[in-house]
Parts: structure tokens; C-alpha cells; sequence
């Protein structure tokens, strides 16, 4: 078990956590959890010195999909997907939905607020990465 440093998913806040029995690495969003039962989401720093309160649980694409996963959340605005249309894909013209990465931000009580009515726009987790 080594300890590393992560940023939280939802303010940025420097805490420590450990990696149990999985391997971490910088850069990457993991769920933990802490001895209450708690669940946090969060980036992967770097390895770190220190007393960690969390373990590594499970590994995630980025912030979003972990928040989606381990909070409750509001959503503002009527989530929905991206129909892609490819015409000359080879065996002709194709029709695929894709989920949609939307914005997602911490309300002023703490809540996980998801814009479902908005598309995320390049950085770590949107529509351009």
C-alpha cells in the first residue's frame, strides 16, 4: 500500500488516500473510500508521505462519470444523447448515440449539480478530448 496525494473532484482540495491493492497512477480519477463508508472522487497527484483517511476503489474516465457514479446529484435541465450520423463508413451510412458529457459543478450547499441540457467542451472529460 503506498499513500498518494489527490485533488477532489468537486473543490480541488489537496487530501491523502491509499492505494490499497490497486496500482495509481498520476493523472488518474478514482472513487474511494473512507472508514465511514464515505465515497469521494478524485485525481491522482502524486505519491505522497503522510496518514491517508481513504482507499482506491475504483478506477473512472474522469470526474464526471465518477461523480455520476457515487453521488446524488440534481440535474438542471432534460439530460439526453448525441445521435452520430457517419455516411461512407465503409458499409454505408451508420447511426450511432453517444452519451453526451455534460457540465458539472458543486452547488452552494455541497450537491453535485449536473447541466443535463449543456455539452461539456473539451478538457479532461468533454466532448473534444
Amino acid at each position: 500500500m503506498s499513500t498518494f496525494q489527490i485533488l477532489l473532484c468537486t473543490d480541488e482540495q489537496p487530501i491523502l488516500v491509499e492505494s490499497g491493492r490497486e496500482t495509481l497512477n498520476a493523472g488518474e480519477t478514482w472513487s474511494f473510500s473512507g472508514a465511514s463508508g464515505e465515497i469521494i472522487c478524485g485525481t491522482v497527484v502524486q505519491a505522497s508521505q503522510g496518514i491517508p483517511n481513504y482507499s482506491a476503489v475504483t478506477l473512472y474516465d474522469g470526474c464526471g462519470d465518477c461523480l455520476a457514479d457515487t453521488l446524488e446529484f440534481i440535474t438542471a435541465g432534460t439530460p439526453y444523447e448525441t445521435c452520430v450520423i457517419c455516411y461512407n463508413c465503409g458499409s454505408g451510412t451508420t447511426v450511432n448515440s453517444v452519451t453526451t458529457p455534460h457540465p458539472v459543478w458543486t452547488g452552494l450547499n455541497g450537491e453535485v449539480v449536473v447541466q443535463g441540457n449543456a455539452v461539456q467542451l473539451g478538457g479532461m472529460n468533454g466532448l473534444n478530448s
